[in-house]
């Protein structure tokens, strides 16, 4: 025979009811996060952007407007750094679009700097369909570290890469 305590019998039946209990609700709410999670919506907003063509070019300062007269006088250009580097960066976004935030990043290595340095433009409003975007490197850029060997560019749109569009020489 074994011995029974009668007073502590149904403090023991609260306790393991209360601990079935509790099971029985984990078990339950692991059940429905399972279903949820395979059962997602069918019309999940999946951002979509790719890159049409980047273009690349040059423009030299030969001109400077001469104050006042409304006349351009044409000065020498400078060997190296007499101009603005252009990149147009022409992209799609699917429909139904991004909503504001797109951030352009344009990362560049030039001739006299190892390092890679990083050109945004970020979008204010919604971006839908054909987008054309100019990021421009200026003459005092180009004075300091020269002109650009290599470059990479990337459409991100709330931390998530969209799109990546490189030189051929891009190394990584």
């Amino acid at each position: 025979m074994a011995f029974v305590n009668n007073r502590r019998r149904p403090a023991a039946r609260q306790f393991l009811r209360a601990g079935l209990g509790f099971l029985a609700l984990l078990v339950s709410g692991t059940v429905a996060c399972a279903q949820s999670a395979t059962s997602a919506p069918a019309n999940k907003y999946v951002p979509q952007a790719h890159f049409v063509d980047v273009q690349r070019s040059f423009v030299p300062s030969g001109t400077a407007a001469v104050p006042g007269a409304g006349v351009r006088a044409f000065q020498d250009p400078e060997p190296e750094a007499g101009g603005t580097e252009r990149f147009e960066l022409r992209w799609y976004a699917n429909p139904p679009g991004l909503p504001p935030g797109v951030v352009l990043l344009l990362e560049t290595i030039q001739e006299r700097s190892a390092t890679i340095k990083n050109h945004v433009l970020r979008s204010d409003r919604k971006s839908e369909g054909h987008v054309r975007s100019v990021i421009e490197i200026t003459p005092e850029q180009i004075r300091q570290a020269g002109r650009i060997l290599k470059w990479r560019a990337r459409i991100v749109w709330r931390g998530r890469l969209l799109a990546t569009r490189t030189c051929p020489d891009w190394d990584g």
